[in-house]
């Protein structure tokens, strides 16, 4: 017996809340096995992941000891 045989017959035993739950473990695994992308700017799950880049042609945070810092 292969080891996706005694999945699906394991699978076939469980109750349907069981299953639903083995669903998202599974397509967990499919998303994470897909290499990432080399572009540090493509979009992904973080939604941080999105934002990296976004002001490096800016200064967001120019002089921005003053402010944090002043007495």
């Amino acid at each position: 017996m292969t080891t996706k045989q005694a999945i699906f017959e394991a699978i076939e035993q469980l109750p349907e809340q069981h299953l639903e739950e083995v669903l998202r473990y599974v397509q967990q695994l499919a998303r994470s096995d897909k290499s990432p992308a080399i572009n540090p700017h493509s979009n992904s799950i973080d939604p941080l992941g999105n934002f990296i880049g976004a002001v490096s042609h800016g200064s967001l945070a120019a002089n921005l000891d003053d402010e944090l810092y002043a007495d």
